[in-house]
């Protein structure tokens, strides 16, 4: 389950979340680029100073990777009333922008393969500073380390950003736009964790 501060479950009985504030949320996504630390904007430590968790039980999630879309099943999809998809892959790593309703609201996942320091990478960079005009906040989904993140704060906008680790190397960052008002980081984390819960099953 998503925990963040001031925001509510929505699980029950160990069921997916899948219906995340569908009302008024249509996501178009994106979310700003995670920076690697190679090159870095200073000198960063060889090592995060804060502790980064491990991830005890890793996933193989290579067959997403090369096929990001995949990511959400035909089910979650409809679930989250997904209208149109299309894969948006780069040198940095491969990703899917889902819209969804009337296509005001959007959600995107990405797999970071150029980064492969996993989590620590983000780490890192809030050790450094990166993240202090926007926000670094270390949660949990799904029983996998995870961190909302992004270099501006536009959550009252209806904009949030999660990356969970899949392993130690290898983290998805899930992005999620809407409509100002709504509590945009429950959805982009319900997404988080309907992603994981795919690759869970499904690997």
């Amino acid at each position: 389950m998503t925990n963040r501060p001031g925001a509510t479950s929505r699980t029950r009985n160990g069921t997916l979340p899948l219906g995340i504030l569908m009302l008024a949320v249509t996501v178009a996504a994106c979310g700003t680029p995670i920076p690697a630390l190679d090159p870095a904007p200073a000198a960063p430590p060889a090592q995060p100073v804060s502790a980064v968790p491990k991830v005890a039980r890793p996933l193989d999630a290579s067959k997403y990777v090369a096929d990001p879309c995949a990511s959400l099943t035909a089910a979650q999809q409809e679930a989250f009333n997904v209208t149109s998809s299309r894969v948006n892959s780069d040198g940095r790593g491969s990703g899917c922008i889902w819209k969804l309703g009337d296509g005001s609201t959007s959600t995107g996942v990405s797999y970071l393969t150029s980064v492969d320091t996993g989590l620590g990478n983000l780490y890192a960079l809030n050790d450094i500073g990166w993240w202090d005009r926007g926000y670094f906040e270390p949660t949990e989904v799904g029983g996998y380390p995870a961190v909302f993140v992004d270099l501006t704060d536009l959550r009252a906008q209806g904009d949030c950003g999660v990356a969970v680790a899949l392993s130690d190397r290898l983290f998805f960052d899930v992005s999620m736009r809407t409509a100002k008002g709504n509590d945009v980081c429950v959805g982009a984390g319900n997404v988080a964790e309907a992603i994981l819960h795919t690759i869970t099953e499904r690997a």
